[in-house]
């Protein structure tokens, strides 16, 4: 008998009530192979015996997590707050092994649910983007479907690949040949490429740009995921300046719970790609399309992510109140205060575009052009404001954090609390310009520094807890690896440095864009500046040397250009010099080259907006 699909449903029979003996519990947890033969498993692991001896290999078992509770139905007209906790009602995701090719399909499938449900990815504000609504697009959907198969047997083929935690998930090896899971991922991801490519729904099209960008994340393949990426923002801007709301009603009666959700992604990953290249730095510039389209519109990143920001506003509060009572009152008024300290960005490029010292090579105007900025009094009356909003909001929100972390360690409730509190403590102890201005404002936030790396550690180590294959477990929106690699650049308490360096070696999943590896790397390199730099001069003139210091990531990630001040003994003062680092699979040994400034030999913000006419969009968060 065929089903609706077209495919014959081999697990009709198989499902039909037997009445000749009393019905058992079904067993699920069977290797792949004897759950494809419908036969029984003997469980033994790593690798069945009966499969060894019958048929001479096994394809192992696939780790199926217990189900969390998750939203109910998605409804595109619900007016519920998509941010808010989620609901005490499991999702009904059943799965028909009708809707799939065969029963692999089914399993990868199964395994998708599992890793999207993940604490790592449900612990952050957009649980329900992951828990509800992509889970059940994908179950209705053909495109979205195969696209969630692949990374099902994605991480299945990890989970064979990479069973040391340590090890980081670059560009797949040559040994993924011959990997039945992989060539299957592969098969699934090029069938929804094509099923796409004839598609003309709108709704499609925006779910798929999440889809496959973490695909190729999982993959390690950074290089195919900012051209999702770009393909991605280009769309959503698209979604955003469109007067008619044409496009919007496409997508779906109410589409803005679900824009929401992907403007919450979209506006962590622009901002990351700013430092990731495809190419080479003065040869190849981020997110072309999306950067095109902007100028088109006379937009900036920062403004852009300032109206991504808007988007998901939420109603105006009548004041901080004295005490909250739960995290969703919280976060409605957290969110709001968020969003109007994100407008410091856009002031900032402002302030860089009539500088004019993008192009400029010279040691002392730039010293001043960052004492112009950190100092400007526009900035610092804003972030004034905006730091005595966030002061009031720390002071009221403390007394329901600490009662949350002192209750049950093992809750969900627990988690969530854990990762928005870093969420806040990321605005609260990071994105404040004026405090880059001397070693003393620096060196007074290492209480906020030391708070950060104290939840980052739980958070990380919840995960390495729960999650039986860390490498295999991706989230684009936590930004923990990113901050520690602040922690170790700006932090003024060298113990505190080593220790987010250390947190940065032992990092369990993969963060957004970001190569953990050349991240750590990275903070390594910035530690042995340090020392170099304290061997001469007062704590302000070494700290105005470590302004200098400047980094991109290219070729994906794969390679580090790091520019920093250094005193080479031949001539006796300080210059700027620029290293490069290959980050290499499987290789204990970094190998830091020396090289001549490469593009204009100004600031590195400089060669990066070169083409983009003057608009000075990428403005570099080191910078600030």
């Amino acid at each position: 008998m065929r089903s609706q699909n077209g495919f014959t449903n081999s697990n009709e029979a198989y499902e039909k009530p037997k009445s000749t003996r009393r019905s058992t519990l079904k067993v699920r947890t069977g290797c792949i192979t004897c759950k494809m033969r419908h036969i029984k498993c003997d469980e033994t692991k790593p690798h069945c015996n009966n499969c060894l001896r019958s048929r001479g290999h096994c394809e192992g078992y696939v780790n199926i997590s217990k189900k969390t509770s998750g939203p109910v139905q998605i409804c595109w007209d619900s007016k519920q707050n998509v941010y808010g906790s989620a609901p005490k009602i499991n999702l009904q995701q059943a799965v028909r092994a009708s809707d799939f090719y065969d029963t692999m399909g089914m399993l990868y499938f199964e395994e998708f649910i599992a890793l999207v449900r993940g604490p790592w990815i449900s612990a952050v504000s957009n649980a329900e983007l992951w828990q509800a609504t992509l889970p059940q697009l994908a179950r209705s959907n053909n495109s979205l479907r195969c696209i969630a198969i692949g990374i099902g047997a994605l991480s299945v083929s990890h989970q064979s690949n990479f069973s040391d935690p340590c090890k980081r998930l670059m560009l797949p090896s040559p040994t993924f040949e011959n990997d039945t899971h992989y060539q299957n991922a592969v098969r699934y991801y090029c069938r929804a490429l094509k099923i796409l490519s004839d598609s003309k729904a709108v709704q499609d099209v925006v779910s798929s740009s999440v889809l496959l960008l973490f695909f190729e994340n999982l993959r390690g393949n950074r290089k195919t995921a900012l051209n999702h990426l770009n393909h991605g923002l280009s769309l959503m801007l698209t979604l955003l300046i469109d007067d008619t709301h044409s496009y919007l009603h496409a997508v779906a009666p109410n589409p803005k719970p679900f824009l929401l959700s992907l403007a919450s992604i979209f506006a962590v990953l622009a901002p990351q790609a700013r430092f990731v290249l495809l190419g080479s730095t003065g040869q190849d510039w981020p997110l072309p399309n999306f950067i095109r389209g902007l100028e088109r519109n006379d937009m900036t990143i920062e403004s852009f992510i300032v109206l991504l920001g808007r988007l998901s506003e939420r109603p105006a509060t009548n004041g901080c109140p004295s005490a909250f009572s739960n995290l969703e009152e919280f976060e409605e008024h957290w969110w709001n205060v968020r969003i109007n300290n994100s407008a410091v960005g856009p002031m900032a490029v402002k302030i860089i575009q009539n500088s004019g010292i993008l192009g400029s090579k010279e040691g002392d105007p730039i010293d001043v052009f960052y004492y112009d900025l950190l100092g400007n009094p526009e900035i610092k009356k804003f972030c004034e404001l905006s730091r005595k909003a966030m002061a009031t909001l720390n002071a009221t929100s403390l007394p329901l954090f600490n009662r949350i972390f002192m209750s049950d360690t093992q809750s969900s409730t627990y988690l969530r609390a854990i990762h928005l509190r870093l969420q806040f403590l990321q605005v609260y102890a990071f994105e404040n310009p004026p405090q880059y201005s001397s070693w003393e404002t620096l060196h007074s936030q290492t209480p906020l520094f030391r708070e950060y790396l104290s939840l980052a550690s739980i958070a990380l180590n919840i995960a390495k807890r729960k999650v039986p294959n860390p490498p295999c477990h991706i989230s684009l929106e936590c930004g923990i690896a990113w901050h520690l690699l602040l922690v170790a650049f700006f932090c003024r308490d060298p113990l505190t440095r080593d220790e987010a360096v250390q947190m940065l070696r032992d990092y369990p999943c993969q963060d957004g864009l970001w190569n953990v590896q050349s991240l750590y790397i990275l903070a390594l390199k910035s530690q042995d500046v340090e020392r170099a730099n304290a061997v001469e001069g007062t704590s302000t003139e070494q700290w105005q040397r470590l302004w200098r210091r400047e980094y991109v990531f290219e070729d994906g990630g794969n390679r580090i250009v790091f520019r920093y001040q250094d005193k080479p003994d031949a001539t006796g003062d300080w210059q700027t010099v620029e290293e490069v680092a290959e980050i290499a699979r499987g290789t204990g040994t970094i190998n830091w080259i020396r090289r001549p400034l490469t593009g204009f030999g100004a600031l590195t913000m400089g060669d990066l907006v070169t083409h983009q006419a003057g608009t000075g969009v990428l403005l570099t968060e080191q910078t600030l």
